[in-house]
């Protein structure tokens, strides 16, 4: 069992303290250790490297998910039509597949399997999918309820209007028909 990383056992304002150095950039490791051990932290320059390192790469991957989220909002913005949650839903289907293949790889260097999927982890992964696919037609259902609400209340401001200006009710009929999609 591996222990605790000393940058995890750090009284939550120390812990903040760090966070707030790192976040400036302004400080080495060296500077950063020396001002934490003043403040009475029992940390080291290589502890305080390890959690640089995984601090940089959280704040990589959330920048990188930020211009990602920037670019699918420029582009739905664009098609307006355009759905976030099917965006979202297949975005989910992708790293699903993803992990799975990744899991059923083998290690370059030593050519052991990365990892066995486990039948707890196989039920886990398969409740997600089948999660993932309700949502979709739920969504996919609310669309098309949506869309009739849209197409019936066209049809009665063109039966509206088409009154208004005197046009015969067979044509002002076939008109609605025509926008519901109903066979004449």
């Amino acid at each position: 069992m591996s222990r605790k990383p000393s940058i995890a056992k750090l009284d939550p304002a120390l812990k903040a303290e760090l966070d707030a150095l790192l976040r400036d950039g302004r400080h080495t490791i060296a500077e950063i250790t020396a001002h934490l051990r003043a403040l009475g932290a029992p940390v080291s320059k290589s502890a305080i490297g390890r959690y640089h390192q995984k601090f940089d790469q959280i704040g990589k991957r959330m920048r990188e998910s930020r211009e990602l989220a920037a670019v699918w909002a420029e582009r739905i913005g664009k098609e307006p039509q355009g759905d976030i949650g099917r965006v979202v839903m297949e975005m989910l289907r992708t790293l699903a597949f993803d992990v799975t293949l990744d899991l059923t790889e083998d290690d370059a260097e030593t050519g052991i399997p990365k990892a066995l999927l486990e039948p707890k982890a196989i039920g886990a992964l398969a409740l997600a999918m089948q999660r993932l696919e309700s949502a979709t037609k739920t969504s996919f259902e609310r669309e098309l309820k949506a869309r009739k609400a849209a197409l019936e209340e066209a049809a009665q401001v063109v039966e509206k209007i088409a009154a208004k200006g005197g046009m015969k009710a067979e044509t002002r009929e076939a008109i609605k028909r025509g926008i519901l999609g109903i066979a004449a």
